[in-house]
């Protein structure tokens, strides 16, 4: 994989971990909130396999663009949250996220 696939390949990871994120925070909000921010769950409602949402949140492959669309839906959040989250990585946030996993 090329450095600027790689660079990709983070920035979707960070992205997806922070809509992860937020769909917990907003969970606890609400009670009644059917989705849970698990990757047990994400998985569920996105109908893939846990390993392949773990796969992908843990960067161990590359999602299609139908299964990363599939893990954006399945955490109720739509494309335009996760391409906000892609833009607003900063260089920083990679190059920290290389430093913790090489």
């Amino acid at each position: 994989m090329n450095t600027e696939e790689n660079i990709y390949k983070i920035k979707i990871i960070l992205s997806l971990k922070k809509l992860l994120e937020k769909g917990k925070n907003l969970q606890k909000e609400f009670k009644d909130h059917k989705i849970v921010y698990s990757y047990h769950g994400v998985a569920s409602n996105a109908l893939l396999r846990k390993a392949t949402v773990n796969d992908t949140l843990n960067g161990n492959t590359m999602p299609k663009a139908v299964t990363l669309i599939s893990i954006v839906e399945g955490m109720g959040f739509t494309m335009t949250d996760f391409s906000k989250e892609f833009d607003a990585i900063s260089e920083e946030e990679v190059k920290l996220y290389l430093q913790d996993h090489t």
